[in-house]
């Protein structure tokens, strides 16, 4: 039930009676300046909807953001996230979000709020990709505030700064034959060999266990991690992984299988797969610089490569300079090249879902268009 009352001319106010509240209070809601009646009775008529539809009236939900991001992050998000996540998304709110939002209240936040908070973020200094990411951690709360009827709508359809995707670093084939074969007797090899057949994380990798790996039917597990806890300033291993996709299991190649298979049989009294030289677990930092070090004296002119080993000639090439993640990208893109159907890599990467996949693989998908008319001729 609605009343009206000119205030003014081009200046309606509405009142609106909700029922009571689970006190017996009675709740109302009230707006004033619109220019019509008709204006406030359109505001009045969704005002009763929301109210129909479940949503709590603004009496009821009167919590500040700040209250309810704290309670929706350590009652329920901690829950579900990684480790290092956790880290991430705390930073986020108590750096950016609650000093700048938290006294609001929760229903009272609108786009042009949001909108106002993500441009002082840009103009703070904040990288694009950065801001994004905090504006998901507020979508993400605000989502579960609408979805316990304590909003009717999630605030953040704003303008946003463009984001200039950068182009995913991978080697072609060749290049990973060529330091494969560099490297046969070197302690890196497993790891490498493993993560171009696998696609795994680094730390998926180095909390890999023989117990997670089925030779004889080829299938890998993924169910644990090595993280370096940036909370904890350690390295911890640990079964939470970076998303509930990334729990997966993963088919290996024989020639993969058959390795494995040469190396266990020597393997030292651990069940971890990757060791250091040292034999101990492997942490991802030190694993991912040694990588690194070592492309990196393979970076050279071809001529210089040439004249290596007293003058002869040898079949070297230069190799592109590539971080120890890029062999995960590396793993997706030869799969990709040989026409794997794209729903199978993303499974094999653990995505969230297939679009992540396509996301950071357009440009691998732009280059294989150019294939289209060849299959095309080739049908024809």
């Amino acid at each position: 039930m609605a009343s009206y009352e000119q205030i003014s001319k081009d200046n309606w106010k509405v009142t609106v009676s909700l029922g009571f509240d689970s006190n017996g209070k009675r709740l109302k809601q009230r707006k004033q300046g619109f220019k019509r009646k008709k204006d406030a009775e359109r505001w009045a008529t969704e005002i009763t909807s929301q109210k129909h539809k479940g949503y709590v009236a603004p009496t009821e939900s009167n919590i500040t953001l700040k209250e309810y991001i704290n309670k929706w992050f350590n009652e329920y998000k901690v829950n579900t996230l990684s480790t290092n996540t956790i880290a991430n998304y705390n930073s986020r709110i108590e750096t950016h979000i609650i000093p700048k939002l938290g006294n609001y209240k929760l229903n009272k936040i609108t786009n042009e709020i949001v909108q106002d908070f993500y441009n002082s973020l840009i103009n703070d200094g904040q990288k694009p990709s950065s801001a994004k990411k905090v504006l998901e951690t507020l979508g993400n709360c605000l989502r579960y505030a609408q979805k316990n009827k304590l909003i009717y709508t999630v605030p953040v359809d704003i303008e946003r700064v463009a984001i200039e995707k950068p182009k995913v670093e991978f080697w072609h084939k060749q290049e990973v034959d060529f330091f494969l074969s560099e490297i046969k007797n070197d302690y890196l090899y497993m790891p490498i060999l493993i993560t171009v057949l696998t696609g795994l994380r680094i730390g998926e990798l180095c909390g890999l266990r023989w117990r997670d790996i089925d030779l004889e039917n080829r299938i890998l597990t993924v169910r644990n991690q090595v993280i370096n806890d940036k909370v904890n300033k350690s390295l911890l291993f640990t079964n939470k992984l970076k998303t509930l996709t990334s729990y997966r299991k993963i088919t290996i190649p024989k020639v993969l299988a058959n390795h494995l298979t040469g190396i266990k049989g020597k393997a030292l009294d651990t069940d971890f797969v990757i060791l250091t030289r040292e034999g101990t677990m492997c942490n991802p930092r030190n694993l991912s610089m040694n990588f690194i070090k070592k492309v990196s004296k393979y970076k050279l002119p071809f001529e210089d490569l040439k004249k290596r080993d007293k003058g002869d000639i040898i079949n070297y090439i230069q190799l592109q300079q590539i971080t120890f993640h890029a062999l995960r990208h590396t793993h997706a893109t030869l799969l990709i090249f040989k026409g794997e159907n794209i729903k199978v890599v993303s499974e094999r990467l653990g995505h969230k879902s297939i679009t992540e996949t396509l996301d950071t693989y357009t440009h691998i998908m732009e280059d294989m268009k150019n294939n289209t008319a060849n299959l095309l001729d080739d049908m024809f």
